[in-house]
């Protein structure tokens, strides 16, 4: 029992610390964000053996068929887009370190089943499935705005240009599009997905056993 107890004590510190430093982390992450320049790494049409010209004011790091464009100078709503996604995933992390030490505060005083367990995990299952799709698309979505704000030349993918020899003369961006199925399948954090699916079933099976529990209490 004192085994038990010791573990459940050092879980619950693992859970403020590491809960601390998502904190920390995001505050710092935050500020960032905030007050340092934004970097959007995307393809480049057609390939060229030099620095592209794509229009705009902006700062460029060629490789290959991709460029990195550095926005120094970004607008609020593209930070507040490039921010989103980690601050997302942060969420879910914070999220996961209360559910934790509020479960095995519970299970230390014998309550192992409950209201707070069957909630608790389909909230995480749900979040984590929503940061998986959802981050992906908001972070195309900075980027795009970004692009626009800083009037750079921006080829829809789907204009069926991206391998002409010729695009009158001057070389285009490629972002991801926006909300595609094919952009949904490519980007989904399907490893995230599949971990908050496995929470909503543990969901289930925490509300099947709150009710086993409540039988059992009842027959005492």
């Amino acid at each position: 029992m004192s085994n038990t107890r010791a573990i459940g004590r050092a879980t619950q510190v693992l859970a403020v610390v590491l809960g601390a430093l998502v904190i920390a982390g995001g505050i710092l992450f935050t500020t960032l964000r905030a007050t340092e320049s934004l970097m959007f790494t995307v393809n480049i049409a057609p390939p060229r053996d030099r620095v592209p010209r794509i229009g705009g004011d902006a700062d460029l790091e060629a490789f290959y068929r991709t460029v990195t464009i550095i926005d120094e100078d970004a607008p609020g709503w593209v930070r507040l887009l490039a921010w989103i996604p980690n601050a997302a995933m942060g969420l879910l992390i914070l999220a996961g370190c209360v559910f934790v030490f509020v479960q095995t505060r519970r299970m230390l005083h014998g309550t192992m089943f409950g209201r707070f367990t069957t909630v608790g995990l389909a909230v995480l299952g749900v979040l984590a499935v929503a940061v998986a799709v959802l981050a992906p698309i908001v972070d195309a979505q900075a980027t795009v705005v970004a692009l626009a704000d800083l009037g750079v030349n921006v080829l829809d993918p789907r204009s069926g240009l991206y391998d002409s020899p010729d695009l009158a003369g001057a070389d285009y961006v490629v972002p991801a599009p926006v909300g595609s199925p094919r952009q949904l399948l490519a980007q989904t954090n399907w490893l995230l997905a599949g971990v908050g699916g496995i929470l909503v079933l543990l969901a289930v099976a925490a509300g099947r056993g709150e009710r086993m529990q409540r039988d059992s209490e009842g027959l005492v």
